[in-house]
């Protein structure tokens, strides 16, 4: 039997633009790990697990693995 799925919320927020996603606990936090990792000055990334039905997945998850 496979253990629990971890899913996690992403916000992406710079100047006027916010996005938010879901994906699994690991694909989050490598996409975090590499925003945290640029030079946009007024970049914040928030990862919790307020993780809701109508929040879009993560898109191209699997580049991040």
């Amino acid at each position: 039997m496979k253990p629990p799925r971890c899913v996690r919320h992403i916000r992406i927020e710079s100047g006027a633009l916010t996005l938010d996603f879901q994906g699994s606990a690991e694909h989050i936090g490598c996409v975090a790990v590499e925003l945290a990792a640029t030079t946009i000055d007024d970049l914040i990334v928030t990862v919790d697990d307020n993780v809701g039905p109508d929040l879009p997945a993560l898109p191209c998850a699997a580049l991040w693995a």
